[in-house]
């Protein structure tokens, strides 16, 4: 498959599982490149299967918590910073399995458990497949990246 038909698969299925899964609506694909200077939360895992690779999620610390709020029915003032981070690993983790069943119908994955990155941790350089969306709540940069084979 190439780049731009995985970027499309990464880009289809975040938005199938925010709007089903996370009560949060898609306003389009985003301009590469980060529009906030604010604080960042990413997750990111590893997963074994043919191929092997990583996956990861990025958005504004912000967005990320009016998500968790959406996604576990409680106010966004009484979430607390573990929770964030769990839902945010818990958006990864569902993105993750989605987009692999899609990309490789054929193929059984075992995938580790997601974990929040560092805050100075971003996407890496050159992955894979990649996709940014504008969400009502502001932004979202979902990346894959896969082993070559040899």
């Amino acid at each position: 498959m190439e780049t731009s038909e995985m970027d499309q698969v990464l880009s289809d299925t975040a938005i199938e599982v925010l709007e089903s899964m996370f009560f949060t609506s898609v306003a389009g694909e985003a301009a590469p490149g980060e529009s906030s200077q604010g604080p960042w939360i990413s997750a990111r895992m590893s997963f074994q299967g043919k191929p092997a690779g990583r996956f990861g999620i990025r958005t504004e610390l912000e967005t990320g918590r009016k998500i968790a709020a959406s996604f576990l029915g409680i106010e966004e003032e009484a979430l607390t910073e573990a929770q964030t981070g769990d839902v945010v690993c818990e958006l990864a983790n569902m993105l993750c399995g989605s987009v692999l069943s899609r990309l490789e119908e054929d193929s059984g994955f075992e995938l580790a458990h997601p974990e929040v990155d560092p805050p100075e941790a971003g996407c890496p350089e050159c992955p894979t497949a990649r996709c940014a969306l504008e969400l009502e709540e502001g932004r979202l940069a979902v990346w894959l990246e896969l082993e070559k084979a040899g």
